[in-house]
């Protein structure tokens, strides 16, 4: 996963839908601190099995190429090892699939007032963490019942 709002946000969501990830062997690691390429090589050489999670701004599009780079045509589809945000990031896109009372209650912004998307996650994100905001998107994400989960 490309950030911290991913990491805190997939783990929670996944607990939600009945998934154990420490049990099943799976683990949510953020990259964009320590890259990519370095942790695929290790991984692929280790013979563990990995997908990236990227965002759809520009950092998103390098990682997605970087992906890209190390799969094996014979062995490897890229819909197996790579998901890409259809959104600039992991904020935009759960507003844009319907948690965006969320981060308006969050932003303290009511849903009428008109105002930039990109501005009420900010204005969230300053109320809180990014962290702690993700874990509010998964605890709405329980109120309304896993089939509300977004999906890419």
């Amino acid at each position: 996963m490309e950030g911290e709002t991913e990491v805190w946000l997939l783990n929670e969501l996944a607990r939600q839908c009945g998934y154990r990830f420490e049990s099943e062997g799976v683990r949510v690691i953020e990259f964009a601190q320590c890259g990519l390429k370095p942790l695929l090589k290790f991984a692929r050489r280790m013979g563990i099995e990995w997908h990236a999670l990227v965002d759809g701004d520009e950092a998103g599009k390098k990682y997605a190429n970087a992906v890209r780079s190390m799969l094996d045509n014979h062995e490897d589809n890229e819909r197996d090892r790579l998901t890409a945000l259809p959104a600039p990031d992991m904020e935009h896109f759960m507003y844009r699939e319907g948690f965006s009372s969320v981060y308006h209650r969050v932003a303290s912004v009511p849903l009428k007032v008109q105002m930039p998307v990109r501005k009420v996650i900010i204005k969230a994100v300053h109320h809180t963490s990014k962290p702690d905001l993700a874990i509010e998107v998964a605890m709405q994400a329980g109120v309304w019942a896993p089939t509300r989960c977004p999906r890419c």
